[in-house]
């Protein structure tokens, strides 16, 4: 049976608005996605200019039901500029389980923000949608997703997943990381 059409879950955090992407977002996202830094670990490119990442706007601004995925853009509560991403993808309801992701604008690092924004969505991930899988996919160079993934309660359980994901003519091996709610 499906679920019904639910008004998109904004959440606020104490700095933070989680909320629906909005075409207003585009230089705040583009700042994460274009930024070849910032997705290295990634499992896609880095865009290559602001029209690539007003696409993923529209796109993402789109995830307004809980079926597979959510988008939220993560927005600085001051002024509500978008200055990250964090998302729910590949869930599947009847196991109770669904994978994570998340990015935030460099000059942001360090202040605790993305741990704020990650930890908000797990709560609603875990008490509005009942899961009780979340896994994170992380490339192991990634240092400081796994740190903010290990702090949140996530264990490494695999991995490397041999040429999991394909970035052009390149393949690379994460690590599986869950957290499991009790």
């Amino acid at each position: 049976m499906a679920e019904p059409a639910t008004k998109f879950p904004t959440m606020i955090t104490p700095r933070l608005r989680l909320r629906q992407f909005e075409s207003k977002d585009d230089k705040g996202l583009h700042a994460c996605l274009g930024n070849h830094d910032l997705v290295r670990y990634w499992d896609f490119a880095p865009c290559k200019n602001i029209q690539e990442t007003r696409g993923w706007v529209r796109a993402l601004a789109k995830t307004i039901q809980p079926y597979s995925a959510i988008a939220w853009a993560v927005a600085d509560i001051q002024n509500d500029e978008c200055i990250g991403m964090i998302n729910y993808h590949h869930r599947e309801a009847h196991s109770r389980r669904l994978e994570i992701g998340y990015i935030l604008q460099a000059d942001y690092h360090g202040r605790g923000l993305m741990t704020e924004a990650v930890q908000q969505m797990m709560t609603h991930c875990v008490d509005q949608l009942k899961t009780r899988r979340i896994a994170a996919i992380i490339h192991p160079d990634n240092d400081p997703s796994i740190r903010l993934a290990t702090r949140l309660g996530f264990k490494l359980e695999g991995g490397p997943l041999r040429d999991y994901w394909r970035v052009g003519d390149r393949f690379m091996s994460p690590m599986l990381y869950s957290f499991i709610a009790v």
